[in-house]
């Protein structure tokens, strides 16, 4: 089984439409939607947006449905300057920008117990997902997506995280959901669509952009499900 987690129903609305058999339920709060994609088993989860809730929702999800993977899909604010409104970014890891113990002499980001920074997403389904947008002759953007309970539209605070942690993108969940899977031992991937450039005009591209840049999303998920091993 395939999970897909999104923070907002347009996120997830697309790939909902592909789906067939689908049936639904509600776990504390959220929505779990199940059906097959190309004859293949899919879980679609509403998470709402932050940390906290996409955690849960990770969590619940792989007690419920023991997905074999989960992707996080959704989209971002860019950090990079190469990236533009509509690109599509890949995470070869994700981290948590907002986690600060520095005061004891960590560094900024370390997750206590894991003793981790940068959590890595599986190569094996970054290639896959490379190579469905490759066959939708869409560019792709691989770098580190850093997560926090913020959204980032100040020019400052953009380049305070992209020079403390290389990142390309920012947004409120991957970093979150990475963690579930890594302390599960799932596989997951992080794909989102730049929508701002976390400045502070964000808001307004943020809403113009949302809508349009989600279809890429589910072009993506549907090309990646045909590849993905039966």
């Amino acid at each position: 089984m395939i999970g897909i987690i999104g923070a907002m129903q347009i996120e997830i609305e697309g790939i909902k439409n592909l789906m067939h058999n689908i049936a639904y339920k509600k776990f504390a709060h959220m929505k779990f939607f199940t059906g097959k994609i190309d004859n293949i088993d899919c879980i679609v989860a509403l998470c709402g947006p932050g940390k906290v809730n996409a955690a849960i929702c990770a969590q619940i999800m792989v007690y419920k449905y023991r997905p074999k993977i989960i992707i996080n899909i959704g989209v971002a604010g860019a950090l990079d300057k190469k990236l533009n409104m509509g690109d599509t970014v890949l995470a070869d890891f994700v981290l948590q920008h907002d986690i600060d113990t520095s005061a004891v002499g960590d560094a900024r980001g370390l997750i206590s117990g894991l003793n981790l920074i940068k959590i890595p997403c599986s190569k094996n389904l970054n290639k896959i997902i490379e190579k469905s947008a490759l066959k939708l002759r869409e560019n792709i953007h691989i770098g580190i997506i850093a997560t926090g309970d913020q959204f980032i539209s100040n020019t400052q605070k953009r380049w305070d995280i992209k020079s403390t942690f290389n990142a390309i993108a920012c947004e409120m969940e991957a970093g979150s959901i990475g963690q579930v899977c890594l302390l599960n031992k799932i596989e997951f991937s992080v794909i989102k669509v730049i929508s701002d450039n976390s400045d502070e005009q964000s808001h307004i591209d943020y809403d113009n952009f949302k809508s349009i840049v989600t279809k890429k999303i589910t072009q993506l998920i549907k090309t990646f499900i045909t590849n993905f091993e039966k």
